[in-house]
């Protein structure tokens, strides 16, 4: 009798623990992907209920720090949010059993931004909030180092300890400063008197990229003292 006892105590444990965990992924949970310039791409992951039962799936995001100068929204099952919403943000999906997958979709274009960002999103049935999973994607944009057409360009001293110069014919619409995994780490709306005042930035290894009205660039690299 004790021995019954005991079965059924773990048999409940255990069912009180998994019961929970009423959908799965179809896909993987995750996505880490290199984005191209000025172009959109759609990244989705799916779901699907476990068993025979209808799940209604919710969302939540916990962690946005894409760009705002960036272009996107988030799709989910049933609906579109039309933006790439912050942190906070919830929706819940049209319900989901059989062949009909849950979904959570990222559009996003980052112009010509480059910079890193992560956005992540809690997944989870809107009866049981508690036992969701997350959503990640991890979106990076990296700058080409081959030189381009600017073959007047240059820029000097390098090494630099405060005011680089810069020498070119072209037309110059701004300025940004990168580190060499591409995070953007100043910018400049315009060249004064052909010259940008580094002061502030710390010392070290960098990529500069020179960009036109018509959103052709060169890159070009440069060290810090």
């Amino acid at each position: 009798m004790k021995t019954i006892y005991l079965t059924l105590a773990i048999f409940g444990l255990i069912s009180f623990q998994t019961f929970g965990q009423t959908f799965t992924w179809v896909t993987n949970d995750t996505i880490e992907t290199n984005l191209d310039l000025n172009t959109t791409v759609q990244h989705a992951m799916h779901q699907e209920a476990i068993g025979t039962n209808e799940v209604t799936l919710a969302i939540e995001v916990i962690h946005n720090d894409i760009p705002a100068a960036w272009d996107g929204m988030i799709c989910i099952f049933g609906s579109c949010l039309g933006t790439i919403p912050v942190v906070g943000t919830q929706a819940t999906m049209d319900p989901i059993s059989g062949s009909n997958q849950g979904m959570v979709r990222l559009t996003v274009n980052p112009f010509n931004g480059t910079e890193t960002a992560k956005l992540q999103v809690y997944v989870y049935d809107v009866n049981f909030p508690n036992d969701g999973d997350t959503a990640t994607w991890l979106l990076n944009t990296t700058l080409s180092v081959e030189e381009t057409l600017w073959e007047d360009l240059s820029i000097y001293p390098n090494p630099v300890n405060e005011v680089l110069k810069i020498e070119t014919e072209n037309n110059v619409d701004f300025v940004e400063i990168h580190s060499l995994n591409g995070k953007l780490v100043a910018r400049f709306d315009e060249l004064k008197n052909g010259s940008l005042n580094l002061s502030n930035i710390d010392s070290g290894a960098y990529l500069l990229k020179l960009v036109q009205p018509n959103g052709n660039f060169t890159v070009r690299k440069f060290n810090k003292l």
